[in-house]
């Protein structure tokens, strides 16, 4: 009795906060995710912040899902659970309730990093960009880490050539921004994320990277972007989705021309390090639990 009037005392001081309260929210979609919701919700537990607002976005899951929200639901300022339209349309709702300076989502099969949220947000509440990027970590079905991927700063040259050293995870933008520039596309399955960061370079913004890892992203058989990140096998809708962004965004630069700028992007981020670095990181943690990385800290 005691822990639930704990938490419903915590759901009401997160439903009183004001907009200003908040540095940053974190969107939480779900769909049939009870396998791994657990583990992605404990993560939350482990980071939560004054400043930090979470909202989670479920698609009316059929399995027991949604059961297992139930006992974390004073963590979240909002929790729905209604059909929808995909994962951009769970984005959308969710940016749109949000009261955080800056926005982002964790997926319900990925977890937060060990004290990176912290971190995190004294990096936000003092920047003056729209948007940030940090680097992103893979883990496999159990949770260990299977590869780490660091870079450096916005790269004009490769930009130009339709490189956009971004990654889905761990990327931020402020509410400003996505009022300006509206919602994600819902039309696109895969790609929506990479779709909306070619809109904001469109709109004349550079990114700043924070050098931490933010989430760590599960490769699981059911992972729609599992086979393009174990075995670079993308699926036609991928295929279709990444033509129609590079001839909106980068309509004049050939496969050749993009080919040559992989190998010098390659060339610069081994010079800057960065590519170094991850093959490091990589190394020291690989097989091992996302939880280790803390030590990177």
């Amino acid at each position: 009795m005691g822990d639930r009037r704990r938490e419903s005392r915590e759901a009401d001081q997160i439903s009183k906060r004001k907009m200003s309260d908040f540095i940053l929210t974190v969107v939480v979609p779900s769909y049939n995710s009870e396998v791994y919701i657990e583990e992605c919700l404990k993560s939350i537990v482990r980071e939560a912040e004054d400043t930090v607002e979470f909202i989670l976005v479920d698609g009316a899951s059929r399995d027991q899902t949604m059961a297992i929200v139930g006992k974390y639901a004073h963590l979240f300022s909002h929790v729905i659970s209604e059909p929808d339209k995909g994962q951009s349309d769970a984005f959308n709702k969710g940016f749109k309730l949000a009261r955080g300076k800056y926005l982002t989502w964790l997926n319900s099969d990925d977890v937060l990093c060990p004290g990176v949220v912290k971190q995190t947000v004294k990096k936000l509440s003092v920047s003056n960009k729209d948007w940030l990027v940090a680097n992103s970590v893979y883990l496999d079905e159990a949770g260990c880490v299977t590869r780490c991927c660091r870079s450096g700063g916005f790269e004009h040259f490769a930009v130009k050539q339709g490189l956009l050293n971004v990654f889905g995870p761990s990327t931020f933008f402020s509410k400003k921004l996505f009022e300006e520039l509206g919602d994600l596309a819902e039309n696109y399955h895969f790609c929506m994320d990479t779709e909306y960061w070619w809109r904001i370079v469109a709109s004349g913004r550079t990114y700043e990277r924070i050098n931490t890892y933010f989430w760590g992203l599960r490769l699981h058989s059911a992972a729609k972007t599992a086979n393009v990140l174990l075995v670079n096998e993308c699926p036609p809708a991928m295929v279709e989705e990444r033509q129609k962004i590079a001839s909106k965004y980068y309509p004049s630069v050939s496969p050749q021309k993009k080919c040559k700028a992989v190998r010098c992007a390659r060339l610069w981020r081994i010079l800057n390090t960065s590519y170094i670095r991850s093959v490091w990181d990589t190394l020291r943690f690989k097989g091992k639990s996302v939880e280790l990385l803390k030590s990177y800290l």
